[in-house]
């Protein structure tokens, strides 16, 4: 390894003196780990009065060896100076010193400093072969930085509290200090690793090339290029904010960073709907911009939207690339929250709307030191996060009137509006949304003040029919609605219906342009022309019914204007709104329900931009008992495009609706089928997948369906034979697809012949299935160019097919190859899901047999990183993954690395078999918990 000088050292040694806060050249007066053990024994040997306990040196002794390969690194790449090494070594001599007295301060501190230990790369000093670089150098001096500077925190907080009994007292603090070092120096090691990994790879570029860019894509993946200040809010200030200083005092006590803090701070605000929650909210997150250094704003009414604006707050940060292909907001909600957990910044994290307890545990940070602010109607929804509350009431008198005449442009200190705004406040019970939306009405109409009460009760009167009772809060809002939204007509209360249906908070203008564009509907025609949609938004806007986002051209109504506008409705309007919003919808998702279609990659983006928006359509399909007048078509709308991207629950929870507008006997039920068996068949329930393609076929043989569908379904079901072993079925089904296909010159025979390969891949045939995929058309005179240029999922299937009948044919070199380049596509299109979990593991196990068991390891925890974000679905691979990482840490000798993994591997398996008494550990065990061809 060549010596390379590391003039930056100078800086980490800089920050360390910062930390530690004085000269310490005590620190530097110990060379080597073998200095500081006799150091330490010399200690012991003085305390008498510890003789009898067990020496903790002899602990010490045990560690060492894996900080001693980490400083000789080190030593190497800050070009040999003593400096380097000697601030490990004499930092923890200090420690110690200080900490002997205490007794168990002591082991606790022993424990740290092994846990840390294990988290240091496993790149070694004796690879002298290896040649350092630019980028290999700086990942360990930010490893080296980490640890010295928590040496430095630690030992200032045992000089600060010197008696035993205060230093318990201030131990939570070290502790969390600790917990987010070591998270942090496992990332930064694992970025080490990587660049030692892609180093190795590089002596020999021309025979690793794909496999350098696919982890060069992994490192991208895990590289830290945070963009601060980050403030990722939906809107600004609002000019017409009134009151509420009490509550935005609370939050500032609350919510603002304190020098020095490390403990997690939050806030729940809750109340009725309308009292002004979110408002609240903006306002203290834009006036605190300057006090933290990243606000992330998440939507979390449902777990779609939740996850969409982890993944804006992913790309805003630089977590996420902005023109990544790939739309993995889960892994983005991963990402996002793993900063947080290791970030030194100031942070400030909104959940807005959170009524879902559980969604919101599924996002809640951890233990991550910062401020979170939720805003919520239930007021129990931060029990178990230790968080504070502050319920919103409406406003006071004084402040409501000040609030309506501001907004009505009156002046505030005539006695005569005064007195007639505080009846009018009083009547609406001081609700913000109320009072907003009044004084839009008597600004629109012209109203007098005295005027308008008289008109109020009228409409209160009528609304009192329908038997809600005078004054309670839900009798203001309806008569409040039925003044202001009684004064729409023509296409801005057409487009204030169509706002109803679609999800509240951010509906991109381009949603309803483009959908409109393709309906041929006089009543809707203004969405197709620019002026007439501005001019309809424009009174909305003045009304103050709608708000705009000018960044992303979004338009947001309330929840609570959605429900009036709703039940204002007679129940033929809603049922042809709700349709005509199902055409707008279908314009961002393609039609694969007339005609049998592969993957439908280039609609990805506009379909993630509207799923939202169907979700929403179906919470009011739900709650107001809307069928669609075409089944197909908004059944088209839920599924095919969250089994691509394999959000597989989420698919899961949108059948169940579809199934019920769809009859008992149509096509539809079978295409629906036919989708749930991909989906089981994706998660390895190979039995319901065959059962359910099974059901679709005879379903469409009794419908005489057309050749193209009976195709299609006896494919999948070849594909769940050669799951479940039953190779003899899997082949005559199989050519039973090939024959229709040929018949009706399909253009779709290329599915069935990769297939079938797969069919005879199994059955140990590789020759044959070589031969068989070549038949595909789609392959001819296809190159690794032209492959990652499609886009299109299918041929990475094909890849890692014909990557695995290498592999078969003991062409190890052109296997990894193969699969590199798999991996690589995936990676890129689909993010972090289950087939690029499974391209992982695959290129790991090739690196195995290879003898490149660093690089295996990288990959491996890569898939086991992916597994656990995905979570059930993902069990098998993360069972599987942690076994591989066993074997390899078996044959490193790492043994207790190598047991760590191995009980991981069983005891997932054993949740999944539910079965205790599981026996079997054998590769074989393994592979079968997950499918044994993901396409």
């Amino acid at each position: 390894m060549a010596k390379v000088p590391g003039p930056l050292f100078s800086i980490a040694l800089s920050r360390f003196r910062s930390e530690v806060k004085r000269e310490d050249d005590c620190v530097l007066d110990v060379t080597s780990a073998q200095e500081l053990l006799r150091q330490t024994k010399a200690i012991e040997n003085k305390a008498s009065t510890r003789t009898k306990r067990s020496t903790p040196s002899t602990r010490l002794e045990a560690i060492l060896p894996h900080l001693n390969d980490f400083a000789a690194v080190i030593a190497v790449c800050g070009g040999a100076d003593p400096k380097t090494t000697g601030l490990i070594w004499g930092s923890l001599k200090v420690i110690w010193t200080l900490a002997y007295p205490a007794g168990d301060v002591l082991d606790d501190i022993l424990a740290m400093l092994d846990e840390l230990s294990w988290s240091l790369p496993r790149f070694r000093a004796y690879e002298e072969t290896l040649p350092m670089n630019k980028a290999l150098e700086s990942a360990l001096l930010d490893v080296y930085t980490e640890m010295i500077c928590f040496c430095a925190r630690t030992i200032g907080f045992l000089r600060s509290t010197t008696h035993r009994p205060l230093i318990r007292l201030g131990w939570s603090k070290l502790n969390e200090d600790f917990a987010q070092t070591s998270k942090r120096l496992k990332g930064l090691s694992r970025i080490v690793d990587s660049e030692a990994e892609a180093t190795r790879l590089r002596v020999d570029e021309k025979k690793n090339v794909e496999l350098l860019g696919a982890m060069e894509i992994m490192k991208d993946n895990h590289t830290n290029n945070e963009r601060l200040p980050c403030h990722y809010i939906p809107f600004g200030i609002h000019e017409q904010f009134f009151g509420r200083d009490d509550i935005l005092q609370r939050m500032k006590d609350v919510l603002d960073p304190v020098e020095g803090g490390s403990r997690r701070k939050s806030l729940v605000l809750h109340g009725l709907g309308g009292v002004g929650k979110t408002r609240i909210a903006l306002q203290y997150v834009n006036q605190s911009r300057c006090q933290f250094d990243a606000i992330l704003w998440i939507s979390a009414d449902n777990s779609i939207k939740l996850t969409q604006s982890f993944l804006g707050a992913s790309r805003r940060l630089g977590l996420t690339p902005e023109n990544s292909d790939s739309q993995d907001a889960v892994a983005a909600m991963s990402k996002v929250k793993g900063w947080l957990m290791e970030t030194r910044c100031n942070w400030l994290l909104v959940f807005d709307n959170a009524d879902d307890p559980e969604l919101l545990v599924s996002a809640w940070p951890g233990d991550a030191a910062g401020s979170i602010l939720v805003t919520s109607r239930d007021f129990t929804i931060g029990f178990g996060t230790s968080a504070k509350d502050c319920k919103v009431q409406p406003f006071d008198g004084e402040t409501g009137v000040s609030a309506f005449l501001s907004l009505l442009g009156h002046d505030s200190k005539s006695e005569l509006n005064r007195a007639s705004a505080a009846k009018i406040v009083e009547v609406l019970g001081g609700l913000p949304l109320a009072i907003n939306q009044i004084s839009g009405f008597i600004a629109q109409q012209k109203l007098a003040l005295e005027d308008f009460l008289p008109l109020y009760e009228r409409h209160s009167e009528k609304i009192h029919t329908r038997k809600l009772v005078p004054g309670n809060y839900e009798h203001t809002l309806s008569t409040v609605w039925e003044l202001a939204l009684g004064q729409l007509s023509g296409p801005s209360r057409t487009l204030q219906i169509l706002l109803a249906f679609f999800d509240p908070d951010r509906v991109h203008e381009s949603v309803l342009r483009e959908g409109g564009e393709q309906v041929d509907d006089e009543d809707f025609a203004f969405l197709g022309d620019e002026m007439d949609f501005l001019e309809a938004k424009e009174a909305l806007l003045k009304a103050g019914l709608i708000d705009r986002s000018s960044e992303g051209a979004t338009l947001a109504v309330h929840r609570l204007v959605q429900a009036a506008v709703m039940e204002r409705l007679y129940p033929a309007e809603r049922l042809c709104y709700f349709n005509f919003v199902v055409k707008i919808l279908s314009n961002g998702f393609p039609n694969t329900w007339n005609k049998v279609t592969s993957h439908q990659f280039s609609s990805w983006t506009k379909c993630e931009r509207c799923l939202p928006h169907v979700n929403f359509l179906i919470v009011q399909s739900n709650r107001y008992k809307l069928a669609p007048t075409n089944p197909a078509e908004f059944t088209e709308l839920i599924l095919r495009y969250l089994y691509e991207r394999e959000h597989y629950n989420q698919a899961r929870q949108f059948m169940q609706t579809a199934l019920k507008f769809l009859g008992p006997d149509s096509l539809g039920i079978a295409s629906v089928s036919m989708l749930q068996g991909l989906i089981e068949l994706d998660t390895n329930n190979v039995r319901t997948a065959l059962k359910l393609f099974l059901v679709a076929l005879d379903m469409r043989e009794r419908e005489h369906a057309e050749d193209a569908f009976i195709a299609s379904s006896l494919n999948a079901i070849s594909l769940a034979y050669t799951e479940s072993g039953d190779l003899v079925k899997a082949v005559e089904t199989g050519q039973r697809a090939i024959d229709i296909r040929l018949r009706s010159h399909s253009d779709r025979i290329g599915n069935s012949y990769s297939n079938m390969a797969s069919t005879l891949l199994r059955m140990g045939k590789p020759d044959e299935a070589e031969e068989m995929l070549k038949r595909c058309p789609s392959l001819k005179d296809f190159t690794d160019e032209t492959f990652l240029k499609t886009k299109n999922p299918r041929f990475s299937g094909d890849m890692v097919l014909l990557s695995r009948i290498r592999q078969q044919q003991g062409k190890l070199d052109d296997a990894l190859r193969l699969s590199s380049i798999a991996l690589t596509f995936r990676q890129q299109l689909l993010g972090s899901r289950l087939k690029t979990c499974d391209s992982l593991y695959q290129v790991a196990s090739l690196l195995q047999l290879r003898g490149d068991l660093n690089s295996a390891i990288n990959l491996l925890e890569e898939s086991v990183s992916i597994a656990e974000n995905i979570g059930e679905e993902a069990r098998g691979y993360l069972a599987r993954a942690n076994f591989k990482l066993a074997q390899i840490y078996d044959a490193l000798n790492e043994v207790e690395r190598a047991r760590v993994c191995q009980a991981a591997a069983e005891s997932i398996r054993r949740r999944i078999s539910g079965d205790d008494a599981v026996t079997d550990a054998s590769q074989e065990a393994y592979d079968k918990l997950v499918p044994w061809m993901l396409w």
